[in-house]
């Protein structure tokens, strides 16, 4: 198989060169298809007036022989679109592997500030990993993948995830086509949820009088206007009118209602069904019961049909044999043959549409791997990298330690990547998490619950501020901990931040002793260099980290590396320097010394 970035490019290339094929067959052809309609019009017209039964002859035979044509031509026209947008998708993946990815959708739509981790560890919005990971095509694929972010997965859907997500990396192919399927759906959750709850109402017409007015009225109304065209008086054949009126008047609130649940949802669910249908195409347990795709197209069909009340003149056909009544019946049929099937193939709509966005991961990152799930408490990790840094200045770090009540304090000055090596870890959970790939080379771990305290903001509704806003924060990553059903792994950068030097040390020595004593793990960044004391303690579960700078004159160097230890290099001063500060010299070495 090529490297993704070579797969990209040839399919970018065969694609741009079907698509210009295509488009250049559609537009010679329009030629063609003008001059023969014109003179197929004029044979008609020539074969009616000499003998009326040769020109129906010949309409009759020649009608399906245009229609075909017709067909045909619009079909190159559709396979022109296809490819040109098969062209895009795999120009925008070989994008996305140079680490410009913002043209696909963030999801900040399902950004909660409260949720554990999502804020801090930028899972939505601009540049999240969201928007890195996302190639999902219909919402509730979109809301599937959020969820797989935000909620992680149970253990067998873990597994599930890595196997099929394994097959599927392995079909890039079959991946671009099932989004060139779904390309441009501007599918609404909103619309989703409502036809769920449509499933659950009852049957709009049911009475045995309502069901004998659809089947008359049709020929009552036909009737009626015969009558009034032919027999007179008007008033009389309009009598025919009446049932048709009275069930509309009953129903006129009832029809829309109704039609709420259901509006603009036939477009989608005939795009839905071409989206199972491929999805059937899958081996194994993947593949989709045979009927779905007809199934999703009859009741698209009907709701389309039920859009016509949009049409201003639509009354002729209300009264002409009760239109919106005719096809609500039709749903209603539909609706009690297909109620238990219907969210069984949404929901495997969902499930693949959001695996296709992790088999994409994979077969983009081929040197990422699975973590190693144990039941020890043991977090370990070889070569970690953050994977919204792009590759070409990612810096990677090991990580070994224990996940009962065990702390590892990083220490380091400004810009050092104290706060990237908390981000690092705790996205790379949520990876694992979700049953996706992750930026290492090797990961094993327990299954854990990230929760961080890095970005504690004030909030002027509730009149809060920031240092309060950190502590509603703790009390509630200390009740996570204290919690035995859940095995909890923190992340804080800097805690207390808000108050004064002594009160924030005080405040950091008894959290860190509490979250150890209720078996707590996690790694805590900070610049209070006197916690590293916590260290040298009897039977001490704190270890020290520190990330350094070096320093040359007014030149600072990062190598953004985790060492054993205390850190030892400083660089505020230095940087408020660069910044126009003025500092003297005497600060400055007595701070270095």
């Amino acid at each position: 198989m090529p490297s993704p970035s070579e797969f990209y490019r040839q399919t970018f290339q065969e694609q741009t060169s079907l698509a210009e094929k295509y488009t250049q067959r559609y537009e010679r052809l329009a030629l063609v298809r003008l001059v023969v309609f014109i003179g197929w019009l004029a044979a008609v017209i020539v074969l009616i007036t000499t003998n009326f039964f040769w020109g129906l002859g010949f309409l009759i035979l020649t009608v399906p022989v245009l229609v075909w044509g017709v067909r045909h031509h619009l079909a190159l026209r559709r396979a022109g679109e296809d490819a040109s947008i098969l062209a895009g998708l795999a120009d925008g993946e070989s994008r996305a592997l140079n680490h410009d990815f913002g043209h696909f959708e963030d999801g900040k739509a399902f950004l909660n500030s409260a949720h554990p981790y999502a804020l801090d560890l930028d899972i939505f919005g601009r540049h999240s990993l969201f928007q890195y990971v996302n190639r999902t095509v219909t919402a509730p694929g979109q809301a599937r993948l959020a969820e797989h972010l935000l909620s992680g997965l149970t253990e067998e859907g873990r597994a599930r995830t890595q196997v099929q997500g394994k097959v599927l990396g392995d079909m890039p192919d079959w991946c671009l086509r099932f989004r060139t399927i779904g390309h441009e759906l501007n599918d609404d959750i909103r619309h989703f949820e409502r036809l769920l709850t449509w499933l659950d109402r009852p049957a709009v017409v049911s009475g045995r009088w309502e069901s004998l007015a659809l089947l008359l009225a049709p020929f009552l109304s036909l009737a009626s206007l015969v009558y009034m065209l032919f027999v007179g008086p008007w008033y009389v054949g309009a009598l025919g009118l009446v049932p048709a009126i009275l069930m509309l008047r009953k129903y006129k609130e009832i029809i829309p209602r109704e039609h709420a649940y259901t509006a603009e949802m036939g477009t989608l669910l005939s795009r839905y069904a071409a989206l199972l249908e491929h999805i059937s195409t899958l081996p194994g347990e993947q593949r989709v019961g045979e009927g779905v795709s007809p199934a999703l197209r009859t009741l698209s069909y009907r709701i389309s049909q039920l859009d016509v009340r949009y049409n201003p003149f639509v009354m002729l056909l209300e009264l002409g044999g009760l239109w919106s009544l005719q096809w609500l019946r039709k749903l209603d049929v539909w609706r009690a043959e297909y109620r238990e099937e219907l969210p069984r193939w949404l929901d495997t709509l969902a499930e693949t549409d959001a695996l296709v966005s992790w088999a994409t991961l994979r077969h983009n990152h081929p040197g990422w791997t699975d973590a190693e799930w144990t039941e020890d408490p043991i977090f370990e990790a070889r070569s970690l990298g953050h994977p919204l840094l792009s590759p070409a200045g990612r810096v990677t770090n090991d990580l070994s330690m224990r996940t009962d009540g065990h702390i590892h304090l990083v220490t380091g000055s400004n810009m050092a990547g104290k706060s990237t090596w908390l981000r690092t870890v705790g996205i790379n959970i949520v990876l694992a998490n979700a049953g996706a790939p992750t930026c290492s080379l090797h990961l094993r771990l327990r299954p854990l619950q990230v929760w961080t305290s890095m970005r504690t903001q004030d909030d002027l509704s509730e009149s809060t501020s920031s240092f309060y806003a950190e502590l509603k924060r703790l009390k509630a990553i200390i009740g996570a901990v204290s919690d035995p059903d859940q095995q909890v792994f923190f992340l804080l950068d800097e805690i207390l931040k808000g108050t004064n030097s002594r009160d924030r040390h005080t405040g950091s020595r008894a959290l860190i002793r509490q979250l150890i004593r209720e078996r707590g793990a996690g790694i805590i960044a900070t610049h209070d260099l006197e916690l590293a004391a916590l260290e040298n303690e009897p039977g001490s579960r704190v270890e020290n980290y520190a990330m350094e700078v070096q320093t040359d004159g007014d030149q600072l160097t990062f190598d953004y590396k985790l060492h054993p230890g205390v850190c030892q290099s400083f660089n505020a001063t230095a940087l408020m320097a660069r910044m126009g500060i003025d500092i003297p010299e005497e600060e400055i070495r007595l701070r270095h010394d």
